[in-house]
């Protein structure tokens, strides 16, 4: 047995196509990946019964769009009321624009999509889409939406959450640009628990500035480390919608800065782009305070709402953050290629840095770095850390500070790129 199929034993796929000799293909390509499991549906309606099925435990799904009785989207529907713990994979020969509307329609529905794969499909991306699945995030606990709220304000009492930092890398030189601190929450029973276990609770309550100014503390210290070491680059904070509606959030936030000696060059402050358009006046005020401060400030998660562009201008940001699923499956000559070609060039006049969060892939590095983006993020380069092995990366990346070193030479040397 390969090594590739001992990668997808464990593995149980459902093929759900309409077609039977498509369906026994993509089947026959599964077997001699060694999946460990592949069962098949003719239609959603059929996949649903399979999916509910506790002796079946289905892994991934791979769904046409179009087939009689109940189809993909309907599928898809269910799936992410019934099994959002499954892996999606769409595979179609519609048209691209509409294939966007679906991976859309699907992140709203809460959906862990995979791939979306035009027909027909070869063999390397039904392999990164099986990777892919097992590639996801596996030092988070699963998501518990139902932690009492009483119990998060005891472990914010008790210093249990912290910063961990995912670092940004030049995508011209692979020079260190800086990090991202993304809350986690160190809990005594549970483990090390995610933003989705917690997030939603705290937004809706009076704990919101008490956890944004938890995360800011535990950032500020890693922005020491850095100036102790004498690495360059910024530490980027995210600031809750909810708190930034808030008429003293501007004021709490400098004065919580002030406090902690956090240098106010070496923080990029991330603003979601819903959060700028929820309560304008209120959201615009306190950017504004904070920019006249000296902050920098990024929209976060671009491309998820719908901005006008006067309202981007007349903004007061510094960065634009392309959100990881406007990244995903980022092809050359698509609507979406085009868009984010376009506003790359449009940050570039408005004097904007760009950050492209979420890149997974060499291809979607290659064209985002052809498309002069200027700061990848993304497991492709670094996933989030601790910030002990933030410090042991940093001192086994020493090539990071080089003015002259080579992008294809750090793929190589890192393993992303064949010799």
């Amino acid at each position: 047995m390969t090594t590739e199929q001992l990668e997808f034993a464990q593995l149980t796929v459902l093929v759900v196509e309409d077609h039977s000799l498509q369906r026994r293909v993509l089947v026959r390509a599964f077997e001699m990946l060694g999946v460990g499991r592949v069962v098949e549906a003719e239609n959603g309606a059929q996949a649903l019964i399979l999916l509910e099925d506790k002796d079946a435990l289905i892994d991934i799904v791979f769904t046409d769009l179009d087939m009689p009785t109940m189809d993909g989207l309907a599928l898809m529907r269910q799936i992410g009321m019934r099994a959002p713990d499954v892996g999606v994979v769409v595979l179609s020969s519609v048209e691209r624009n509409l294939l966007s509307a679906v991976e859309w329609l699907a992140r709203e529905q809460g959906i862990k999509l995979l791939a979306l794969i035009e027909k027909p499909a070869s063999r390397k991306p039904l392999v990164d889409a099986l990777r892919l699945y097992g590639s996801l995030p596996s030092d988070l606990a699963p998501a518990l939406p139902s932690i009492p709220l009483d119990e998060i304000a005891a472990g914010l009492e008790a210093g249990q959450f912290e910063a961990f930092l995912q670092p940004q890398l030049d995508f011209a030189n692979f020079k260190f640009a800086g990090a991202e601190a993304l809350a986690r929450w160190r809990h005594p029973q549970l483990g090390l628990v995610s933003p989705a276990g917690f997030i939603k609770a705290i937004e809706e309550s009076e704990l919101v500035e008490p956890f944004s100014l938890a995360i800011l503390r535990s950032a500020a210290w890693a922005v020491k480390w850095l100036d102790a070491s004498w690495l360059p680059g910024r530490i980027a904070v995210n600031v809750s919608p909810a708190w930034l509606d808030q008429p003293t959030m501007s004021e709490r936030f400098i004065q919580a800065v002030a406090q902690l000696g956090f240098p106010v060059e070496r923080l990029m402050i991330e603003v979601t782009e819903s959060a700028a358009n929820s309560n304008l006046a209120a959201a615009l005020e306190n950017l504004a305070r904070l920019r006249m401060a000296g902050f920098k400030l990024s929209v976060d998660d671009f491309g998820t709402g719908f901005s006008s562009l006067q309202r981007l201008v007349s903004s007061p940001f510094s960065e634009l953050k392309f959100d990881r699923t406007f990244v995903t499956e980022l092809v050359l000559g698509t609507p979406r290629w085009l868009v984010v070609e376009s506003t790359i060039a449009l940050a570039k006049r408005l004097g904007l840095v760009t950050v492209a969060e979420g890149v997974e892939t060499f291809e979607e590095w290659q064209v985002l770095k052809d498309a002069g983006c200027d700061i990848c993020q993304g497991y492709f380069t670094a996933k989030p850390m601790s910030q002990g092995d933030f410090m042991l990366w940093t001192k086994e990346h020493p090539n990071m500070l080089s003015e002259t070193l080579n992008a294809e030479q750090w793929l190589t040397g890192h393993g992303k790129l064949e010799n």
